[in-house]
């Protein structure tokens, strides 16, 4: 029995696929037999709804009680660690009081359950490799985007946490709203940018320009002054090191 109003699975990034749509027959499954539980998907970093995001959500919805499961199969320190100090940064910041009791479930790896899902797995024969699938190169990908500049907005766990899904979202719609796409302005979601503690960072090139703290607020400007008016924004620049 699950004694939790929400429970939140977890994976490292969505590596350009929608993890909701991915897991859910599953989390589908899991409501049917848990009628009173909540189900739902986040990733650590990438395009889909954050950990964050999710808790929010849980928050705003009342819940008392969450359970939040990492959804890796291979056990990975790491992502582990990033987990456990994505969710402390959001109980940090929420304020007193308003947070659910949030508990962090054990790894779905050591289990003797995933142990029978790989032999259940190997069982089945599976289905056979083809030489018939679409190649790795297509015509549509040939040249390289004629962009005057090149954006990389960092969607790493810290970023992910501090506000970069935001800031995303809010860049993706102010350079629609210009009609400014691939040949004008390039738009690549990155892993961990680094300065993590700079957050949320989204760098420019070929101008060599790091935005520190570039929250969705700040977005427009960004836009207007740098993107279209080719004049930076130096009091957002982020620290840089000495050697430089």
């Amino acid at each position: 029995m699950i004694d939790a109003d929400w429970v939140i699975v977890t994976a490292p990034t969505d590596r350009g696929a929608d993890v909701h749509g991915e897991l859910a027959r599953a989390l589908g499954e899991l409501a049917e037999r848990h009628p009173g539980t909540v189900f739902r998907s986040a990733v650590l970093g990438g395009e889909s709804d954050t950990v964050t995001e999710v808790l929010d959500e849980a928050a705003r919805e009342g819940a008392d009680s969450v359970v939040v499961l990492s959804g890796q199969t291979l056990a990975d320190r790491k992502m582990d660690a990033w987990f456990r100090r994505v969710i402390g940064h959001w109980l940090r910041n929420r304020p007193a009081g308003s947070a659910p009791d949030i508990r962090i479930g054990g790894s779905l790896c050591q289990t003797t359950d995933y142990a029978n899902l790989i032999e259940r797995a190997a069982a089945d024969g599976g289905a056979p490799g083809r030489d018939t699938t679409a190649p790795l190169a297509t015509k549509a990908w040939d040249a390289v985007p004629g962009f005057a500049r090149h954006v990389l907005v960092c969607r790493g766990p810290r970023c992910s946490a501090r506000g970069g899904a935001e800031t995303q979202s809010e860049l993706s719609a102010e350079l629609d709203a210009r009609r400014l796409g691939d040949d004008d302005v390039l738009i690549t979601l990155t892993g961990c940018l680094f300065p993590c503690s700079q957050a949320p960072v989204v760098a420019v090139y070929p101008d060599d320009v790091w935005y520190a703290g570039l929250t969705a607020a700040r977005v427009a400007d960004v836009v207007e002054r740098h993107l279209v008016g080719g004049e930076p924004i130096r009091e957002w620049f982020g620290d840089r090191s000495a050697s430089r």
